[in-house]
């Protein structure tokens, strides 16, 4: 309101002219009103870390909401895109304080974490920074990916690491490069692959859903998703499914917000091979798992107060979940062709309780901003920004996705100008088309 007030000022008696008493800012203190009156948490009467935890995230979320209420402050005037992007560049370019350093394993993440936060905020970045990033990454490649790829020089190859690292060189474009290393990565992983048609982070490391995910995702970028790939790897995710409905790391474990995630993108790369639309992978996902139960546990996850997203059952709200978890919304809200969760709600949470009005993204207040917390809160920003549906028509376009169909994408309420996010890539919807179309042209 005060950059209108400034606007009206510079037009002077003109102003007399013009009429702006329809002009509103969107209402969100009906959300808000409802959350703060959830009740706090009585009913976990054993004092332990996590309910003390809890006690102190609710008072100090419920004072920032009862805030913006009593102040009539609109919480979409407060979103700093230009601190932001500031962040994320002067991140990419200056040197990491020493705290850091427990991140050196991790170079492949962080620079896919910033790049991808930059480009969801549909930021160019100049070729001096995009040339840097690629520089860097061709250090991490081990063996021209016969090794896979490394989070940090002269660092074991890690199916993590290639991950972030291929999501990377999706980002900057890096086609030919990718190529020349794409049929070696294939061959890593096979030597990866486990009997039970799970795959290993490294020789000798271990394997869960993420391993999983991260060989299925490059794959399919990479147009490699072979049947060897493939293989008893339909049947293993299945068995992670826990009583609760969502799924865990491995087999007879607790269910995570992360695993679970995986584990459901997953599914789409791999029943997507055979199914042409919504209906024939909604009937797809009930043959191979309990999706109801999937369904009660993943919207179980958004908290009635907060908003936003926790990762387990009694566990605190986090903002990284927006992604983890709201990315399984997005697909689920392709399937099912509804909305499934508080969009709003969530945006509120990111907004308000995530967003560091000089830049950057924290966990939950009182927490510190990080690349990571960045990156998947922007992303969940986008996810409450956009609706997703699958085409029923697969041809559509003429550019079906490897898993078989294609996402189309609605605004919901756009005013951050967030890109479409392709919730099984994690990466915006633009580059995921642009790297599957340069790899359907080079095979054909």
């Amino acid at each position: 309101m005060d950059k209108v007030a400034y606007l009206l000022n510079l037009l002077g008696d003109d102003i007399n002219r013009l009429d702006f008493s329809d002009v509103h800012p969107p209402n969100i203190y009906n959300n808000l009103a409802k959350m703060i009156t959830t009740l706090p948490l009585v009913e976990d009467t054993y004092e332990s870390e996590t309910t003390l935890a809890q006690t102190k995230t609710e008072k100090s979320i419920r004072s920032i909401y009862k805030d913006i209420i009593s102040s009539h402050k609109h919480f979409n005037n407060f979103f700093e895109t230009q601190n932001h992007l500031k962040y994320i560049s002067n991140s990419l370019q200056i040197s990491l304080p020493h705290h850091y350093s427990s991140l050196d394993p991790n170079h492949s993440w962080m620079l896919y974490w910033l790049i991808n936060s930059g480009l969801v905020l549909n930021h160019e970045f100049p070729q001096e920074i995009t040339q840097l990033a690629t520089e860097k990454m061709k250090t991490l490649i081990v063996d021209n990916g016969k090794g896979g790829i490394a989070g940090g020089k002269n660092q074991l190859g890690h199916v993590a690491s290639t991950y972030a690292g291929i999501l990377l060189l999706v980002c900057l474009r890096e086609y030919e490069l990718l190529d020349s290393i794409r049929y070696n990565l294939h061959s890593w992983f096979l030597r990866l692959k486990q009997p039970d048609g799970s795959f290993v982070m490294h020789y000798n490391g271990e394997a869960d859903a993420r391993s999983m995910y991260c060989v299925l995702v490059v794959c399919s970028l990479l147009n490699v998703l072979t049947d060897e790939i493939r293989e008893g790897a339909l049947g293993w995710i299945k068995q992670t499914q826990t009583y609760e409905g969502g799924f865990a790391g491995v087999p007879n474990t607790e269910a995570h917000g992360g695993y679970t995630f995986c584990a459901f993108s997953s599914l789409f790369l791999l029943l997507g091979q055979n199914c042409n639309n919504r209906v024939d992978l909604k009937n797809a996902l009930q043959t191979s798992i309990d999706l109801e139960k999937f369904i009660k546990w993943v919207v179980s996850r958004q908290l009635n107060l907060e908003g936003g997203l926790s990762g387990r059952s009694n566990k605190l709200v986090d903002a990284c979940y927006s992604f983890w978890v709201g990315g399984c919304y997005g697909l689920l809200e392709s399937v099912l062709a509804v909305d499934i969760f508080d969009k709003q709600a969530l945006k509120i949470y990111i907004m308000n309780c995530a967003q560091n009005k000089d830049g950057g993204f924290k966990d939950k207040p009182g927490k510190s901003i990080d690349f990571y917390h960045t990156n998947y809160s922007l992303m969940g920003l986008s996810i409450c920004e956009h609706s997703v549906a699958i085409a029923e028509d697969k041809n559509i376009n003429k550019t079906p996705d490897f898993f078989g169909y294609n996402f189309t994408y609605a605004e919901v309420n756009d005013d951050i100008n967030t890109t479409e996010i392709n919730c099984v890539f994690g990466l915006p919807e633009v580059l995921s088309k642009a790297c599957k179309n340069y790899f359907l042209e080079c095979d054909k």
